[in-house]
């Protein structure tokens, strides 16, 4: 009786702390691995004490354990062992955590409310970092650890805004993450519990509100996957409710011909070569001599180079530097000059830099530190997910929140989407909670013991 109390008690300090990740991913990349390797040590422990091992049953899962255990072999053969398997060895644990909120943590709907409402006001709380930012230069958490903690404030640079991320400008990544499951969830919660002109309200000041946060971040890739994500959630809805379909296509309509009347500076900006979408646009029509161009064409040839193990994880910033990576350019150029940046040749043409932390492309990553065969257990995992999502579709169809996570992965998976490194830890645990969160809804076989 007393071990079945201290289960409980240590389940629900844990699914607190569960639930609360998305407000600590705003603060501390530490603190919310700690929290992803914590919970997932306590369903495993909870695993092994009941003896119920239905998740490790789940598709999905055994392609994570082919791939953690491709992981460690190809690391044998990295340029940098030891920063490959440092990666690898604890890169199980991911997967893990998708499985304890599917299994565990997020499989009653007080959980699985608790963390809506939490993730909503974290998501005002960027925002409020955001606007602080746009018109004042820094948020005031940078101001509040440089000024009473002694660290330097984090500004995001020219066209970024940062908001609370001390280490990276992620603001506008974070809200293309949360946003939609949040705004959909809320959506159903006051349609429940409010009149249908408060919710009129909601969703216009809600949605215009953080289309110009995402806008304002800088971040082009998380304004694209938001946008696609956005009309593929119009589509949703005019297949179920002709009505909300309307007020969407309303909202938006109202806020393009608000910023036309009032000339408001953002049409400039669209309009301007050198902004967000003219910066897109030219990088498209020019993706070979485009900076994801470069790293494109190194990651091919590392894969070719390696087309078996790959380079290892998280040693593309190590292989770049290497001659047989290096772009014709920069084998030409001055040895002062590094991969890492760009510069002008003799002949005044811009040469791009052949060198990052990644390839900006998930498929890319794959291929280029995992080889053939992890890039295969990659494409393996997505379907399996796919399979098991189809299958209850009816699910997905019905709940507000589960479409607006599952719309919200889709643009994330698209080949020719940038995106941050897929083995990092802050991207991985946004992408890893979102699909347990999802999973969480979905049906499970039927079992003999349930965890406590």
């Amino acid at each position: 009786m007393t071990n079945m109390l201290h289960y409980k008690i240590t389940f629900n300090i844990l699914s607190w702390f569960v639930c609360m990740l998305p407000v600590v991913l705003i603060f501390s990349n530490a603190l919310s691995d700690t929290i992803v390797v914590t919970s997932s040590l306590f369903f495993i422990y909870l695993s092994i004490k009941e003896k119920n091992y239905e998740w490790l049953k789940e598709i999905w899962f055994q392609t994570t354990l082919l791939i953690y255990l491709w992981l460690i072999i190809t690391s044998f053969f990295a340029y940098d062992i030891e920063l490959a398997l440092s990666r690898s060895t604890t890169w199980i644990r991911f997967s893990v955590f998708a499985a304890a909120l599917q299994y565990l943590f997020l499989k009653n709907r007080t959980n699985q409310k608790r963390i809506l409402i939490i993730t909503f006001i974290s998501i005002l709380y960027v925002g409020l970092e955001m606007f602080i930012e746009h018109f004042t230069v820094f948020s005031l958490y940078s101001r509040f650890i440089e000024e009473y903690l002694g660290y330097s404030g984090f500004n995001g640079g020219p066209e970024r805004v940062s908001g609370p991320f001390k280490d990276a400008p992620k603001s506008g990544v974070y809200l293309s993450y949360f946003l939609l499951p949040v705004f959909l969830g809320m959506i159903k919660i006051i349609k429940d519990k409010f009149s249908n002109l408060f919710l009129l309200i909601f969703i216009f000041i809600f949605l215009i509100i953080n289309i110009y946060l995402i806008y304002i971040s800088g971040h082009r890739t998380s304004m694209l996957c938001f946008f696609i994500s956005l009309f593929s959630i119009i589509f949703y809805f005019a297949s179920r409710k002709k009505k909300l379909v309307t007020i969407l296509i309303v909202t938006l309509f109202s806020f393009g011909t608000l910023a036309h009347t009032l000339n408001l500076p953002i049409l400039d900006k669209l309009k301007n070569k050198h902004s967000i979408t003219g910066k897109t646009l030219f990088d498209l029509k020019n993706f070979s001599t485009s900076g994801y161009g470069a790293l494109a064409i190194t990651s091919f040839k590392m894969f070719k180079t390696h087309p078996i193990t790959g380079i290892g994880l998280k040693n593309y910033r190590v292989a770049c530097e290497k001659n047989i990576f290096l772009s014709e350019g920069h084998l030409n150029a001055d040895k002062y000059i590094s991969p890492w940046s760009g510069f002008y040749d003799k002949k005044n043409n811009y040469i791009q830099a052949t060198c990052s932390s990644h390839p900006h492309n998930i498929y890319l990553n794959w291929l280029a530190e995992t080889g053939f065969f992890g890039f295969l257990f990659f494409i393996t995992f997505i379907i399996a997910i796919g399979l098991k999502i189809f299958k209850y579709k009816e699910i997905i169809y019905a709940n507000l929140i589960c479409c607006g996570i599952f719309l919200t992965l889709i643009p994330k998976l698209i080949p020719m989407i940038p995106a941050l490194s897929f083995f990092s830890n802050w991207n991985a645990i946004c992408f890893w909670l979102l699909t347990g969160w999802l999973l969480s809804f979905l049906k499970k076989e039927k079992r003999k013991k349930k965890y406590l």
